[in-house]
């Protein structure tokens, strides 16, 4: 966003060349670096999430409350990156369009099966979140019982 003359012809490639991105002003560039930033630091947080699980289990507390609530998040995050992605892309092409007179106006919402995939890999995720969490119930019994 900051280099964009340089860099927009190769952002308009991924797009098909359909907008013209050498018409974007610096308002438009700092809605675009927002409206992706926000998906930036939502994924950060499922990251960090993700990290305290793995220094749990490094430790050797892969079952501690604190692994399993840091997978359990980043799991979580992970179903919402599908939505987020939708409105991220949804904002950057109205972005586009506005910037763009040959587009005005124009709003496109995609959903596709790349969405659906992202969808079923954080579902996925979310089931060996709660795999894991059933891991620690019959632990934790299994303790109790000796």
């Amino acid at each position: 966003w900051l280099f964009w003359n340089d860099l927009a012809p190769y952002a308009a490639g991924n797009l098909h060349h359909v907008y013209d991105l050498t018409t974007l002003g610096t308002g438009a560039r700092m809605a675009g670096f927002f409206v992706l930033f926000i998906g930036a630091a939502i994924q950060a947080y499922g990251l960090l999430c993700l990290r305290k699980t793995f220094l749990e289990a490094a430790a050797g507390r892969p079952y501690s409350v604190c692994a399993l609530s840091g997978f359990n998040r980043f799991a979580w995050v992970a179903v919402a990156m599908v939505f987020v992605g939708v409105f991220q892309q949804t904002g950057l092409i109205a972005i586009f369009s506005v910037s763009d007179p040959s587009h005005m106006g124009t709003l496109s919402i995609q959903l596709g099966s790349q969405e659906v995939e992202s969808l079923f890999v954080g579902l996925l995720f979310v089931f060996v979140a709660h795999i894991l969490s059933e891991g620690k119930r019959a632990k934790d019994e299994n303790e109790a019982f000796l």
